[in-house]
């Protein structure tokens, strides 16, 4: 997997300053960091977990911090073929007495986890496998590896280079020089181009996996507002 080193190595290339003459490494490695942080406002990361059942009826379980969104809640883990619970709200009038459904709870609070709440009395001993979506790892070294999938790191790379021309363009208004006039509308065109390719790129991706999973997001909570 690519470091986070790596990838500023590669911003430093595409922008033809391997020495850092012109743009610090901390300034490309901040850049690198929000641009982790607004890709994933629009691609998140699938991963899974088992809820264990360790009493009887058992039926609302915590969820871990990181979930965002449900893709899927499998109960009983382990059945052949996997036996899925269907979205719905546990304000419906047959939630508690029908088995075969789940309901997301969002707890609206840093202090309390999300929950998923199942229909059905559980057994002890048993689990629930839930598929879920998070946002990626915001590194914190360089020598971290990113979440981020390789053939969506030149997204990453773009916004950089957005930011590196933005940089160009707020240093040159604060200290004016000789022709600053002419220089700003460079820098001004230079910002807009760059821009414009993160938007695109951003754009194409989003098209490319158009074709999404039906997924339980945060912060709905009625069940005709979901989309699932």
């Amino acid at each position: 997997m690519t470091t986070l080193a790596e990838l500023i190595d590669q911003v430093e290339a595409d922008l033809a300053d391997s020495g850092n003459a012109t743009w610090a490494a901390a300034d490309i490695q901040q850049w690198l960091v929000d641009a982790i942080a607004d890709y994933s406002q629009h691609f998140q990361r699938e991963l899974s977990v088992n809820l264990s059942i360790t009493t009887d009826d058992d039926r609302r379980h915590d969820l871990p911090d990181i979930v965002v969104g449900i893709v899927s809640v499998e109960y009983p883990n382990g059945e052949d073929p996997p036996k899925y619970l269907q979205p719905r709200s546990h304000t419906h009038p047959d939630f508690w007495i029908e088995p075969g459904y789940f309901d997301y709870i969002v707890s609206g609070n840093d202090t309390d986890a999300d929950e998923i709440w199942i229909s059905e009395k559980p057994t002890a001993t048993q689990a629930i496998r839930v598929r879920y979506l998070a946002h990626h790892d915001l590194p914190t070294a360089t020598s971290t590896p990113l979440t981020v999938p390789d053939e969506h790191q030149y997204i990453l790379r773009n916004y950089a280079l957005w930011r590196a021309a933005m940089q160009l363009k707020i240093i040159e208004e604060a200290s004016p020089t000789s022709n600053s006039s002419l220089i700003m509308s460079q820098l001004a065109v230079n910002v807009d181009r760059m821009r414009r390719a993160y938007v695109d790129s951003l754009a194409k991706a989003l098209y490319a996996t158009s074709r999404s999973k039906p997924v339980s997001w945060r912060g709905h909570t009625s069940e005709n507002s979901r989309v699932y």
